[in-house]
């Protein structure tokens, strides 16, 4: 059985994950051509918004796929 604290640290695994993505793709994007710099600042935006959402309590944490706004519902 997971406890509360075995929750909090694993949010807070998938925000450090989180951050770490972001600081790497940024690193990237300063040196990338044009249009990969585009790519990169479109995934930064969505890991920014997948971390706040995450923050919140927005988003459905799965052992599976970590955190995401689309994970299948356990019902299903």
């Amino acid at each position: 059985m997971e406890t509360q604290a075995d929750f909090e640290n694993g949010i807070q695994g998938l925000l450090n994950t989180c951050n770490n993505q972001i600081e790497e793709l940024e690193a990237c994007a300063k040196q990338a051509s044009p249009e990969l710099r585009k790519q990169c600042e479109e995934e930064i935006s969505v890991l920014i918004a997948n971390r706040e959402s995450l923050k919140r309590g927005l988003l459905k944490v799965d052992d599976q796929c970590g955190f995401c706004s689309s994970c299948p519902e356990e019902n299903e």
